[in-house]
């Protein structure tokens, strides 16, 4: 558990200079409480608990079919990530992971007509499982391979879908590029739903704290299973800008506090000089 805490210190120079110098106080370590994410006709709510564990999402959405979306995410006594609980409109889905010793073994999702339950497959930096729905349609069978950087499954170089019952054809490839910090700073999909395309995304950003990347650092492998389209929200800094490839930006200008977290962000569509959207940020 992070906690606030305050720490100066002091130097003495001892010559026979009469300057004196302080060094620089250190920033906090502070800990996530809610973030609110505003678009037009749509508001997201981020809830995270006294340890900074994300607990649940709840997002009004302007499309009629999904007016209201709310996800909650449950935590084992060994404070492990293991369900969550997602509704769309009247839909429902859940998700539950099992772990043997320190590694998720099984994935479980039940969803309206639809459920699979497979076990999960690390061989060193591999992670492979069968989604293999109970709906009597052959070609919903598919095969999961997560790729990462090193055998510690926590930053995810490809992700491959390949459909089991049509020659293992691939159905969707998408890589990640990375840079020293371990920003995701570019992703490539090639494929998807097996056709050739060419979408891509570069990112660059600042040298902030990411509240929600550091709350959940430990939490990655299991965010994959249950909300892995937020990959970029786990890069450790905070993005200032995203470009597709067909040249359209988006530019994040923040307001930090004192401890170099941010507590606002407008994100602003650079050709057309639309805000897209307006963050803010409470900690504890």
């Amino acid at each position: 558990m992070k906690y606030t805490f305050y720490i100066i210190l002091f130097a003495s120079m001892f010559s026979c200079s009469s300057d004196d110098s302080q060094e620089t106080e250190p920033s906090n370590t502070l800990i996530i409480k809610h973030i609110t994410d505003i678009r037009e006709n749509n508001e997201r709510n981020f809830y995270f608990d006294l340890n900074g564990r994300l607990v649940s999402i709840t997002d009004t959405n302007a499309l009629p079919e999904y007016n209201y979306i709310l996800s909650e995410f449950e935590y084992s006594n060994d404070n492990k990530l293991n369900s969550s609980y997602h509704t769309y409109g009247t839909e429902e889905a859940f998700i539950n992971l099992t772990y043997t010793d320190e590694s998720i073994s099984n994935y479980h999702y039940i969803t309206f007509g639809y459920s699979t339950d497979s076990n999960v497959v690390i061989n060193n930096n591999i992670l492979n499982y069968n989604d293999q729905m109970d709906s009597d349609i052959e070609e919903d069978d598919l095969n999961i391979q997560w790729t990462f950087s090193s055998d510690q499954l926590k930053y995810v170089t490809q992700k491959k879908v390949t459909l089991i019952n049509n020659a293992n054809s691939v159905q969707n490839l998408t890589d990640y590029e990375y840079d020293n910090n371990f920003n995701i700073i570019g992703s490539h999909t090639s494929i998807n739903y097996g056709i050739e395309v060419d979408y891509s995304n570069t990112y660059t950003y600042d040298d902030k704290k990411n509240p929600i990347a550091e709350s959940m650092d430990g939490y990655n492998l299991a965010l994959y299973f249950m909300d892995d389209h937020n990959t970029v929200d786990m890069s450790p800094n905070n993005v200032l800008s995203k470009t597709d490839n067909q040249g359209n930006t988006l530019a994040y200008n923040y307001v930090y506090n004192d401890d170099d977290y941010p507590i606002s962000a407008t994100i602003t569509n650079v050709a057309t000089g639309e805000v897209i959207n307006t963050l803010t940020y409470t900690y504890y």
